[in-house]
């Protein structure tokens, strides 16, 4: 008889009961990123060799050969189904959630699984008590996926504020200027897609702390995958997250994850099938909604993704196994590269050093040089980036090596 099983994932040890509410600094670095004190290979080499420089991670982050491999065999069993086991409906989306609390220091039991940033926001925008009267806070010049969730709860009389960032982030002060009685969300973005500066969260979690029945929720989407992301340590009520970008998945993939006490203010129920049984070969004694899901009680359905969630799944587990504390130096260094080598001619518009400083860089060309211009020069050179605000943004990852930095700075010389 096929009952689910436990979200187990082999390699990664679940999370006690006990570590599920406080911060495990444990999770980020493990010992495959180090032998005998030694840094480990490049990441670089989990990752298809191109001849080209993909420095464009902040739009789309390159799959790790291990996922692309998962994806192949997932395509493969679709063309067989009889390779594709009952038991895997269940396994799929338990190993998933077990890496991904991981990831952030939680329990699975903590994790929605989705399929983009705009999920979990819409699920807490639609499932949080918010009443005539009551008001949410976002960030002035925040990216569109962190503004229109909330959008539609203005018809039943919530008021909706943006705060401005002329930093290019929220500001502590700022935030406390602007909260009143009638806050109940403050929404932000921990790197800005737009400016890349990199928001101060615990410094805004505080501000909050000190007025009643204030959630803060933080779009973690620019930074999970590149920095350490304990929501314990954060201090946040709820994470949301794409994985396609600094977690090299799929696209269509994302999570959030929700404090526990946040998930027993939700007011929103939904009842999908495969969530609620133990089995799929035979009928539930009784139909009834269960109350001992947790997070999973508000997963996007067919989380079954036997299509891309093992490929996800893979993608993450090779960031785990090489140790987030790890990836953010390798990040770091590259971003060190990049502006320490920026030729005359260019100015830094994001951060150039500091906690503000993120894996997103934003330059600017002085006239007659124009974006434009260089994104040209960049693409005949082999390398990818964007525009975005004005200027060219370049975002290197795990993928990238110090010679696609070099090659970048070239063309911007030239």
């Amino acid at each position: 008889m096929l009952r689910r099983t436990p979200p187990t994932l082999q390699g990664h040890k679940s999370l006690r009961t006990a570590d599920r509410h406080r911060p495990r600094a444990a999770c980020f670095g493990s010992a495959a990123a180090r032998v005998g004190g030694a840094v480990a290979a490049p990441l670089s080499e989990e990752f298809a060799p191109l001849d080209r420089a993909w420095l464009n991670t902040a739009h789309q982050g390159p799959m790790p050969l291990v996922a692309a491999a998962a994806a192949r065999e997932a395509i493969e069993a679709k063309l067989d189904p009889r390779r594709m086991s009952d038991e895997a409906f269940f396994q799929v989306p338990a190993a998933l959630r077990s890496s991904l609390g991981e990831l952030v220091g939680a329990g699975g039991d903590e994790i929605v699984l989705g399929n983009s940033t705009t999920y979990g926001l819409n699920l807490l925008a639609h499932g949080l008590p918010l009443r005539d009267g009551d008001e949410v806070l976002l960030v002035e010049g925040d990216f569109p996926a962190t503004i229109y969730p909330w959008l539609p709860l203005q018809r039943r009389g919530v008021r909706l504020r943006t705060v401005p960032a002329p930093s290019g982030a929220l500001e502590p002060e700022d935030l406390d200027e602007a909260l009143t009685d009638r806050t109940r969300v403050v929404c932000t973005s921990w790197v800005f897609s737009l400016s890349g500066h990199a928001a101060e969260v615990t410094a805004l979690v505080d501000v909050c702390r000190q007025r009643e029945d204030v959630t803060f929720v933080l779009n973690g989407s620019q930074a999970v995958g590149a920095r350490p992301a304990d929501v314990y340590d954060l201090g946040v009520d709820a994470l949301v997250s794409c994985g396609y970008k600094w977690l090299c998945g799929p696209y269509a993939t994302g999570f959030a994850w929700l404090h526990p006490a946040l998930m027993r203010r939700l007011d929103q129920e939904q009842g999908y099938w495969l969530a609620q049984v133990d089995e799929i070969a035979n009928p539930p004694g009784r139909y009834g909604l269960r109350q001992d899901l947790g997070a999973a009680a508000y997963d996007v359905f067919c989380t079954a993704n036997l299509s891309v969630f093992p490929a996800w799944h893979r993608a993450v587990s090779v960031l785990l196994d090489h140790g987030i504390d790890q990836i953010e130096r390798q990040d770091q260094a590259l971003i060190d590269q990049l502006i320490a080598g920026l030729p005359d001619g260019w100015t830094l518009r994001s951060p150039e050093t500091g906690s503000r400083r993120s894996t997103l860089v934003f330059l600017e060309p002085e006239p007659p040089d124009t974006v434009a211009r260089a994104l040209r020069r960049l693409d005949v050179a082999g390398v990818d980036a964007a525009e975005r605000a004005g200027r060219l943004r370049l975002s290197p990852h795990v993928h990238n090596t110090p010679a696609d930095i070099e090659r970048a700075l070239a063309a911007l010389a030239a």
